[in-house]
């Protein structure tokens, strides 16, 4: 799948609306146009899929700072197995919250399915997509937004060889969630990398080593000053800003 920059920008501004309650996430689909709206709710979780006529959506939302289970689910990256290989098991905790629900409400529905979060929510944007695949009923498409990653290389290579065409994960500079988990705990990133560099400059397939590059250089140069650290490019409203320019 070709990345569409109309479906970048409508999925950016769902996964922005996931982080909100019900009645404002429901109102916010509403002015897409996605009139069929269902809400999902855990502990630590929170997802919506939405629809028109054509197409159906499912967003979930990231880490809430001020939610602790939130902050517990990160913090479990020991792998378990799961849907087409090994995962972060407090991602796929998480997810297991709300699946059932989830899977009830999209069972059976034939038109395509975008799946689409930011942060903690492109995780299980991602394990979704899997769990999906695994079943047989492939998504149309997954776009996320500053995703950590997910999964051990032989989630990320099943992932890939099911998924990565319709997969685009989108990483603003130097973010520093979609680094972690690290490489050396085994984790690796599915999908198709699209970068955003320091210039704001989109690169639609952007290498490692080109972002590694990137990252180690603005970095030394901004040695023990807080911008080092990647948090501000992290935040929904920064990919908000970078997608919209497109």
């Amino acid at each position: 799948m070709l990345f569409d920059v109309a479906t970048a920008k409508l999925t950016a501004d769902l996964s922005r609306l996931a982080y909100k309650d019900g009645p404002a996430t429901q109102a916010g689909a509403a002015g897409h146009g996605l009139s069929e709206f269902k809400f999902f709710s855990a502990s630590s979780t929170q997802a919506f899929t939405a629809a028109d006529a054509s197409t159906r959506f499912l967003a979930f939302r990231g880490t809430e700072s001020t939610n602790p289970v939130d902050w517990a689910r990160d913090a479990q990256f020991k792998p378990r197995p799961g849907a087409l290989g090994k995962v972060h098991s407090g991602f796929d905790a998480a997810l297991d919250e709300v699946w059932a629900q989830v899977q009830a409400e999209i069972a059976g529905d034939t038109r395509p399915l975008i799946i689409t979060g930011h942060s903690l929510g492109g995780g299980l944007a991602f394990m979704a997509a899997a769990r999906l695949a695994d079943a047989g009923a492939l998504p149309a498409a997954v776009y996320v937004f500053g995703c950590p990653r997910t999964g051990l290389s032989d989630f990320r290579d099943a992932y890939d060889a099911a998924l990565q065409d319709v997969t685009l994960r989108i990483i603003n500079h130097i973010d520093l969630v979609t680094r972690v988990p690290l490489l050396a705990q085994g984790y690796r990133a599915p999908g198709r990398r699209m970068y955003f560099d320091e210039s704001h400059t989109f690169h639609p397939d952007a290498g490692a080593w080109h972002i590694a590059k990137d990252d180690l250089k603005y970095r030394l140069r901004h040695f023990g000053r807080i911008q080092s650290l990647g948090l501000s490019t992290h935040e929904m409203g920064a990919y908000m800003t970078r997608v919209n320019s497109l």
